[in-house]
């Protein structure tokens, strides 16, 4: 008898256990999507979609590279919505999007024995700017923004070069995702082409 109600028990654990493995694969097919980020079954760009052209920053900084950094990463976030399209040259632009890389600062954080540094943080300040192609007019514009990470300075140069330049990298991505939300938000269609941004002098935004 003991045998026979240890094998029933263990059907009505199997059945359980295929119940919920069917509510999670139903919870997963209907779960949180990001609302900026197109899915993978909307690829393709839209026939009315923003045109822009990304331009190489210009860099009065000493990091050498760090625009196409930039750069770079503007483009991986405007592919993921299908509201924008990547003009290859500025002539076939709706828009022109530019930007200048003012300052790199690297302050000290923490220090360990005899004063020296453990942590650092890369203080970036930069410009950018979204104007019209064929009228000039400045339509997004932030003069002075700033963005900042922090690294550890590793056990040798070698590694100090490696975090900084990881920092930067991470850098360069958020400052890119906060340009292309800001777009995002400009040009929705769920907005009707209203930004919902905060503009100073109808130009700048946060």
């Amino acid at each position: 008898m003991k045998k026979i109600k240890l094998f029933r028990n263990c059907n009505n654990f199997l059945l359980l256990l295929a119940l919920l493995m069917v509510v999670a694969a139903s919870l997963t097919a209907c779960g949180y999507s990001n609302p900026y980020v197109q899915t993978g079954d909307d690829e393709k760009v839209k026939p009315d979609a923003v045109s822009i052209y990304v331009d190489m920053w210009q860099n009065k900084t000493s990091e050498f590279g760090f625009q196409n950094d930039i750069k770079q990463s503007i483009i991986r976030w405007l592919k993921k919505s299908p509201h924008f399209s990547i003009a290859k040259r500025p002539d076939q632009a709706d828009y022109i999007l530019d930007g200048v890389i003012k300052s790199i600062h690297i302050p000290g954080l923490s220090y360990g024995k005899w004063d020296r540094a453990v942590e650092l943080r890369v203080e970036v300040t930069y410009g950018v700017e979204l104007k019209k192609r064929k009228t000039g007019e400045v339509v997004l514009k932030k003069q002075d923004a700033d963005w900042h990470e922090s690294f550890e300075t590793g056990s040798d140069a070698a590694s100090l070069e490696m975090n900084k330049r990881e920092a930067l990298r991470e850098i360069a991505d958020n400052i890119s995702e906060n340009i292309y939300v800001n777009l995002f938000n400009k040009f929705s269609y769920k907005n009707k082409g209203k930004a919902d941004i905060t503009f100073d002098n109808t130009s700048s935004y946060k």
